[in-house]
């Protein structure tokens, strides 16, 4: 394979199908869930990195709600995380975002401010309240006060995770200034000095500021049995819940849970302008990008977006390095509804025998979301994605044509809030022949392959042969977590007994058409 440029040609070796496998197949993971009370079944994760070092990342969190409490059951949290200019804010997000988000939480769980005020504005602390809290006594929480039942206030909270993080990541670098400035050790540039210890600090501070990160974070409350999905940028979740037909047979309805926030989305437009004077009405957003620039309205980090002039004049004369927020949208989804009656799941390990003439039976998994960067969806749109799980759940095997795997799926419906707008971010170009595959027991390894192919096997050959940086031209860092879900809900449980665990499922592969998987 030769790469033609405007001085030079490359030539490239293309990879064997068993190094294509390796490939793709390097950073899968799947998990068997079997938590009491806990619809989850499984969940499977997989990385495919363009950049290098790959600029994505992702995290899955399992927490308990306070056993004291009066509502019991699991949290889980689920993130992907697209950086660019850097894999530092990504980076961050992974390892310190949920424990933001799990703070809020505790607060709405236990009734307390200010999410309690929230539900009563008469709540609200004041002058004489907090007199009185200092005197040990005052008006006390209403009783049998459950916050949580309110979906605005568990998406409030979590837009406060979101918006308290990514002012400590913008802020930390000024604060740090103002610290070394009083010690007398502010960070002086010069090229006949080296790197001294307080730059060095100033760098660790400084990078995840500088660059930047969306942000998708999805929280499973098995207690209330409801799905939270917050998104900051332009990572995408889509959910697919099955719909039986009269004949016992059935498809997969798929639903946008996110939608893009980006320069070229007319309502973050509208919100970025009505931030700026009408004198930069025509210069905020160039060519679909914020400034001409950053394609994502929201983001963490890119600091150089939200610090005032000021601020970036100081920190750049000491360490030489307003219209992006990091607010999230959020969804919320009562799991318990849109569904047929329940099933316990048998089976934790395998799901369908290949499809034949005969109408297969319903799907072990009654609902999915899928969670990705847009690597992903640069190359499939909604509808594929929910397409290609469900016919792999519904035991489609081996290579298939596009027309075959979208019949899975009924007509998509959007959700009936104000983020159901979702436009593609390109036409499918793959043709209508046999152009999907299906043969990975991973569910995201199966998105990926599809993505960058499918059954073109040299066509995804040829593009996990170009080397980083390079590659970046033809396709991006791409994260993807599928999560399955049954229709039991919290209540229900799952069928092994005892508090249960989350197991790492190990030489997940299809074999005679089944799932199998060494536990």
């Amino acid at each position: 394979m030769s790469q033609t440029g405007a001085q030079s040609t490359k030539t490239l070796s293309l990879l064997s199908q068993t190094e294509v496998n390796h490939r793709l197949k390097e950073h899968e993971a799947s998990y068997a869930v079997t938590r009491k009370n806990n619809p989850v079944i499984r969940y499977d994760t997989n990385a495919l990195p363009s950049n290098s070092p790959l600029e994505d990342d992702s995290c899955t969190v399992v927490l308990e709600r306070d056993p004291g409490g009066k509502v019991k059951g699991d949290l889980m949290f689920w993130g992907v995380f697209d950086g660019h200019s850097g894999w530092q804010t990504s980076r961050l997000l992974s390892s310190n975002l949920v424990s933001y988000v799990a703070r809020e939480l505790d607060l709405v769980f236990r009734s307390s401010q200010p999410y309690l005020s929230l539900l009563d504005p008469s709540l609200a602390p004041s002058t004489s309240s907090s007199y009185w809290s200092l005197l040990g006594s005052g008006p006390s929480n209403p009783k049998n006060t459950e916050l949580d039942l309110h979906d605005s206030i568990m998406q409030q909270a979590i837009k406060n995770a979101f918006e308290g993080m990514d002012q400590e990541i913008v802020n930390a670098p000024m604060r740090l200034l103002e610290k070394l400035q009083k010690e007398g050790k502010a960070p002086k540039l010069g090229r006949e000095t080296g790197i001294s210890a307080e730059q060095t600090e100033a760098l660790n501070t400084l990078l995840p500021a500088l660059s930047g990160s969306c942000s998708l974070l999805a929280v499973l409350d098995a207690g209330r049995n409801k799905l939270h999905v917050a998104c900051t940028g332009d990572s995408r979740a889509v959910m697919g819940t099955w719909e039986p037909s009269a004949s016992g047979g059935g498809k997969w309805r798929a639903e946008p849970l996110s939608e893009d926030q980006t320069g070229k989305n007319p309502k973050e437009v509208e919100r970025i302008k009505s931030a700026h004077p009408s004198s930069e009405s025509e210069t905020v957003i160039v060519r679909g990008r914020v400034l001409g620039g950053l394609e994502p309205t929201r983001a963490f980090g890119d600091a150089r977006y939200k610090w005032a002039l000021g601020v970036q004049e100081k920190l750049a004369e000491a360490f030489h390095p307003g219209s992006v927020i990091a607010t999230p949208e959020v969804v919320s989804i009562d799991l318990a509804k849109g569904l047929s009656a329940p099933r316990k799941h048998k089976s934790l390990s395998s799901f369908l025998p290949v499809s034949s003439s005969a109408e297969p039976p319903p799907p072990e998994a009654t609902r999915f979301i899928v969670l990705a960067t847009d690597g992903l969806y640069d190359r499939l749109n909604n509808e594929e994605v929910v397409s290609l799980v469900g016919a792999h759940l519904s035991g489609v095997r081996g290579i298939q044509t596009r027309a075959n795997v979208l019949s899975h799926v009924v007509e998509t419906r959007a959700l009936e809030t104000t983020h159901a707008t979702h436009v593609p971010r390109q036409e499918p170009a793959r043709g209508e022949g046999e152009v999907f595959t299906f043969e990975d027991g991973n569910l995201s390894t199966h998105l990926v392959r599809n993505a960058l192919g499918g059954a073109k096997r040299e066509q995804v050959a040829a593009l996990l042969s170009i080397p980083a940086p390079l590659s970046r031209r033809y396709r991006d860092d791409i994260t993807v977590t599928v999560i399955l879900l049954n229709g039991n809900g919290a209540g229900e449980g799952g069928s092994e007994g005892g508090a249960g665990g989350v197991h790492k499922r190990e030489d997940v592969e299809l074999d005679g058409g089944r799932v199998r998987a060494k536990l």
